[in-house]
């Protein structure tokens, strides 16, 4: 690291960030900027010492200042590493239901690389990493996963050429995590900082830690690419907000065509899977949105959902649900 960046470094900011690094436009501009940051990552998730990684080509370069396209709606990074492994990595901070599809997806297109009269030994390994601010439905909770092609019987491994990795951010907490992959924990802390303090003190940890955050720096500060920043946190707001449209549209509906046909199109459902998971807030939340959004009393927000009022105020003081 140069001394002028030891500079830098040292003169971050204070307090809240204004992106963080899971804004997908932000995480690919940095990696793609600092090739010491990148390297330090890759060598964080695939669990590689540095001397391993001989070169790293990104195949998918954005231009920073130029307005993103719909090609670039989704910013996955691709790269070649030494000259033998594809690999496409991807934050992702929106559930969208269809992860595990998408990731198969996106690691058959690369996997599929021979040119005319090229033999299938000339096929190089193929990597997709999935980083993600939630856990798919059905995934272990559990930091970081890595799936391979096994058979179910024997455990025997189809082939090395074909991984998937998961790195769930939302998982991060387990004091057995950090002492068992300290790097990756450390990068996963970075990814989900807030403050400006929280980098700092990330910094400290690794020198490639530091050369994301000082790089980061750098970006926040440049006109454009707060501009390309901005640009993804509408598209994650207006994402959001449509699936909050939905819900109170579909919501609406239902009780505007009768309580109990209202349920039996959809709502019911969708409350018996929230309270078959357990989650008490489900009912509270979904009864006290009906009362407020659409000005209903307790007892015709609870009928409307098909919950009595006993229910809601169990759910509501955090004791066992009552029967319905």
């Amino acid at each position: 690291m140069t001394k002028e960046n030891r500079t830098k470094g040292e003169q971050l900011f204070s307090g809240k960030l204004e992106y963080r690094l899971t804004n997908d436009f932000m995480f690919k501009a940095v990696l793609q900027r600092n090739e010491t940051a990148l390297r330090g990552l890759l060598c964080a998730l695939l669990g590689m010492e540095p001397e391993m990684i001989k070169t790293v080509r990104i195949m998918n370069p954005i231009e920073i200042g130029k307005e993103l396209g719909d090609k670039w709606m989704i910013l996955d990074l691709k790269l070649e590493m030494n000259d033998n492994c594809i690999m496409d990595i991807e934050m992702q901070v929106l559930d969208e239901g269809d992860w595990p599809l998408r990731s198969l997806a996106y690691l058959s297109r690369s996997f599929d690389q021979l040119g005319k009269g090229d033999t299938y030994k000339k096929i190089k390994e193929t990597i997709h990493i999935g980083i993600l601010d939630f856990t798919p439905e059905g995934f272990p909770e559990k930091l970081y996963l890595d799936y391979y092609f096994y058979n179910f019987d024997t455990a025997h491994k189809y082939s090395d050429k074909m991984s998937i990795r998961v790195l769930q951010l939302n998982q991060l907490g387990r004091k057995e995590d950090e002492a068992e992959m300290p790097e990756l924990y450390h990068w996963a802390q970075l990814f989900k900082a807030e403050t400006w303090e929280e980098m700092r003190m990330l910094a400290e940890k690794n020198a490639a830690i530091r050369e994301c955050v000082v790089t980061y720096k750098e970006l926040s500060e440049d006109e454009k690419a707060q501009m390309l920043a901005e640009a993804r946190e509408d598209y994650y707001r207006r994402q959001k907000g449509m699936e909050l449209y939905a819900v109170e549209k579909g919501l609406k509906r239902g009780l505007e065509q009768g309580f109990q046909q209202g349920i039996e199109q959809g709502l019911q459902q969708g409350i018996e899977q929230g309270l078959q998971q357990g989650t008490q807030q489900t009912i509270v939340s979904m009864v006290e949105h009906a009362m407020q959004n659409l000005s209903l009393t307790l007892e015709q927000a609870c009928e409307g959902l098909g919950v009595t009022v006993e229910a809601y105020q169990s759910a509501k003081n955090g004791q066992e649900f009552v029967d319905m």
